[in-house]
């Protein structure tokens, strides 16, 4: 009877593999720290701590979301001491503390802690499901040892005898154990069908938790975690001699502007828009993702540096030409543009490294008068 621990072996390795085990310690942590910020918010010192969230919101002029005021709760209930100390060195160095830098650290700290609790709870599904296998496997080999011994009884017993008598006994006994075992092994096989069925949906219900963890919630694109992951893979495949890969940076020009003027929501149908054209614009293979507020990144594998020059043009291009309105109201906004930067990986290079080079590219555009392309290269011999 070796197809039951087999079976066992398949189901322990489905679960340890799923997305729940590889993320459980991370979530778990972020979950303990939202935790403790509820936990600190009872009585006198808790209204204290919410008081002095609200203040800082107000003196940054940050807009009171949520989001925001988790971290400032955080902040100063001191439960995060990661946070605290990021935001320390910040108001030490007098950086500007607005809403895209706590998107950043919202992303960094939190945002994760919603969907590892959708984790957790389908994982402990699978888990209490394969115990319910578990116990129906050693049931099934607890009856499958006992018709054993009796099928060694009866041959023994008819080794012995030619009485007709005894042989019919024999069989009368052997065929209600027969009857045991195969109502026995009938229940087992509904049982495992049953799991079968609710394991699979657990694994489609953690999928699904898994892609949108690494999507950004407002455009459907991938997040920064993501973005890391899948350029961390593309340039192994580079090392393996799949192509030349380049990256492309994009930010949106004096958006902190139209977010003024216009508010927030206006703001998001922005940043839908050029994350749209971004992807659209993507080549086979290729990932874009927003790294948080209004900014972006393509990555375009098997592209060389001319030809992700030529799209990130296609893009600036795309995004200026379009005239957006209001929703709300069908108020003209103006015209939008983007400015882009560009870097192609070198021999064996870090991923961060190009990155921060298609950074730097980016930062050229806008310090050369915005809406337009720039490659670090070329920016960096100009500079020399």
């Amino acid at each position: 009877m070796q197809f039951f621990p087999s079976l066992q072996v398949k189901l322990v390795t489905t679960f340890t593999q799923s997305p729940y085990c590889r993320h459980y310690k991370e979530l778990e942590a972020k979950g303990r720290v939202v935790e403790k910020v509820v936990q600190s918010l009872v009585g006198e010192q808790g209204m204290a701590i919410a008081d002095a969230a609200l203040k800082s919101l107000k003196e940054r002029k940050l807009t009171p979301s949520p989001e925001n005021y988790a971290i400032w709760l955080a902040y100063h209930s001191s439960v995060q001491a990661a946070l605290r100390s990021e935001l320390d060195m910040m108001i030490a160095a007098k950086r500007v503390i607005d809403d895209h830098v706590c998107d950043q650290l919202y992303i960094k700290y939190f945002e994760d802690v919603a969907i590892g609790s959708r984790m957790m709870k389908a994982g402990g599904k699978i888990a209490a499901e394969m115990e319910d296998v578990r116990k129906g496997l050693l049931k099934a080999g607890v009856t499958t040892k006992a018709y054993g011994e009796q099928l060694e009884v009866a041959k023994r017993e008819l080794a012995k005898t030619d009485s007709p008598l005894i042989t019919r006994d024999l069989v009368d006994s052997l065929v209600g154990a027969t009857g045991e075992m195969a109502a026995q092994s009938k229940h087992l096989e509904t049982k495992l069908a049953e799991s079968s069925v609710e394991i699979e949906a657990l694994r489609v219900q953690l999928e699904q938790v898994r892609i949108e963890a690494a999507t950004d919630s407002l455009t459907g694109l991938a997040n920064r975690k993501e973005f890391d992951s899948r350029l961390a893979d593309m340039c192994a495949a580079s090392d393996r001699g799949s192509g030349p890969v380049t990256v492309i940076m994009a930010d949106i020009d004096f958006f902190k502007r139209i977010n003024d003027t216009f508010g927030h929501q206006t703001g998001d149908q922005v940043i839908r828009f050029v994350a749209t054209v971004m992807d659209r614009a993507k080549p086979k293979g290729g990932v874009v993702a927003r790294l948080g507020g209004e900014e972006f990144a393509m990555i375009a594998p098997m592209t060389d540096r001319k030809t992700a020059m030529g799209i990130a043009e296609k893009i600036r291009q795309a995004v200026e030409g379009k005239r957006l309105v209001r929703r709300a109201s069908n108020e003209d906004l103006g015209k939008i543009t983007v400015s882009l930067g560009v870097s192609q990986r070198r021999p064996n290079e870090k991923p961060t490294d190009m990155v921060e080079r298609a950074d730097a590219a980016l930062y050229a555009s806008k310090h050369n008068g915005r809406n337009r392309v720039s490659q670090e290269e070329l920016t960096k011999a100009k500079a020399a």
